[in-house]
């Protein structure tokens, strides 16, 4: 399975990183408020791996780190070949997740493929269908893998998206709840960009993303604003 999209410079995807980011082409969720909607539903693009690890090799030393990020990259069947051939060529990896696939993620931390992880966390459990777009939203293996992060001993964020339709001071508090000990969590402000799946959705507002802050702040050991 190829990657879809490349971003072949990029200062925001990995802090204090300049950075090469990679997209996978299919995800198992259908967030209402993604940006890369036209990729998961159906891209027909695809980049040879050998053109991406040729284009790397010119990179040596001009970059410092990969991203490879979705869709969800966990799903693509040889990702962990993929990214040993890339961490051969010396970049850091860092890994953006939906975290549904705990044995893929356990296994190259296993591997010591990933210098950090920025997993979602989409929202409390019971408002995990609604704001993924999927009945089965797999919070086994989303509780799995938290615990999985949290006990690694590698760098990790979680990130939630902040969405006026779907969060509110109750979810966030449970929210809470299922990232309790959590070192880092970053909540982003939504932007209604071209490709978002579902048309018409609204930011949180910064003085409730404020007030959401201080709710985590009592879970997580440290809580930012991301985009506010």
């Amino acid at each position: 399975m190829d990657f879809v999209g490349i971003d072949k410079f990029s200062l925001l995807d990995y802090d204090e990183n300049v950075s090469v980011v990679l997209f996978a082409p299919t995800c198992n969720y259908r967030c209402p408020f993604c940006h890369n909607g036209d990729s998961i539903l159906g891209s027909h693009f695809s980049i040879p791996f050998d053109d991406i690890l040729s284009f790397l090799k010119t990179r040596v030393g001009l970059v410092d780190a990969v991203v490879v990020s979705g869709g969800e990259p966990t799903l693509m069947d040889d990702v962990i070949s993929k990214i040993e051939q890339i961490k051969e060529l010396g970049f850091k990896i860092k890994l953006d997740t939906n975290g549904t696939n705990p044995d893929v993620l356990s296994e190259l931390i296993r591997k010591n493929l990933l210098n950090y992880v920025a997993m979602d966390i989409k929202n409390s459990e019971e408002m995990y269908p609604e704001t993924t777009g999927v009945k089965n939203a797999k919070m086994d293996k989303i509780k799995q893998s938290i615990s999985i992060l949290m006990n690694s001993g590698i760098d990790y964020e979680f990130r939630t998206t902040l969405v006026a339709e779907y969060h509110s001071k109750e979810s966030i508090e449970k929210m809470g709840e299922l990232i309790k000990g959590a070192k880092r969590l970053f909540l982003q402000k939504f932007v209604d960009r071209e490709g978002v799946i579902k048309k018409g959705l609204h930011p949180v507002e910064e003085v409730w993303a404020s007030s959401y802050k201080d709710i985590l702040s009592k879970f997580v050991e440290c809580v930012e604003l991301r985009g506010y």
